[in-house]
């Protein structure tokens, strides 16, 4: 890498790229989720959270992104992940620490309640502490060298009725990252990753 991540450099990217909103359609809910990221030498490393595990949660006890449904006293989706990300993990971000937007997406199995989902990215400021709450199990930072990494890569096999899904994943010191968490992290990897001239 010929240079070191800043914030204005990510959002640049970000805003090159664009992304994709999708019409809620029928959807019952909209969430938010914020893939925050921090310098890590010359590169970056991204928040993940495991989720509590708890009964009825279809994420339960699964790698994630700070994040949740869109309530009503919520401005917008923005307002959303920047609740989510306070509540969840204890930063407190302003808007302007926001850097833009992934793809929009939708879970493509039936066993996931019928949900629109809107990522965000956000740059960690120094100083900023991350403390988590009763939602969350623990936290890690993940290189993005090892999002990666094509020796990390692996496959989790789901359940879906009568039928089983074979999902594509990143694996990381014996947690999988897969899912909708991992279509997410693709997404910015795709965007981020250096190309000549850029």
């Amino acid at each position: 890498m010929s240079k070191g991540w800043s914030a204005a450099r990510v959002a640049h990217r970000l805003v090159t790229a664009g992304h994709t909103e999708v019409d809620p359609g029928a959807a019952e809910r909209h969430a938010a989720v914020t893939l925050v990221v921090r310098p890590r030498g010359r590169d970056l490393e991204v928040l993940f959270v495991r989720r509590a595990e708890l009964p009825g949660d279809p994420w339960s006890g699964h790698m994630a992104l700070p994040g949740g449904h869109r309530d009503a006293a919520d401005a917008d989706l923005l307002e959303t992940a920047r609740r989510e990300l306070r509540e969840e993990v204890g930063l407190d971000l302003p808007r302007n620490g926001f850097l833009g937007r992934l793809d929009d997406l939708h879970p493509v199995t039936r066993r996931i309640p019928s949900i629109l989902i809107s990522p965000f990215v956000a740059w960690h400021g120094e100083g900023a502490r991350v403390s988590t709450n009763a939602e969350v199990q623990y936290h890690v930072w993940v290189p993005l060298d090892a999002l990666r990494d094509p020796a990390l890569r692996s496959e989790v096999r789901y359940p879906d009725g009568s039928r089983e899904h074979v999902w594509p994943s990143i694996l990381y010191e014996g947690d999988a990252i897969w899912g909708l968490t991992h279509r997410v992290v693709m997404n910015f990897l795709n965007i981020i990753t250096e190309r000549t001239g850029q």
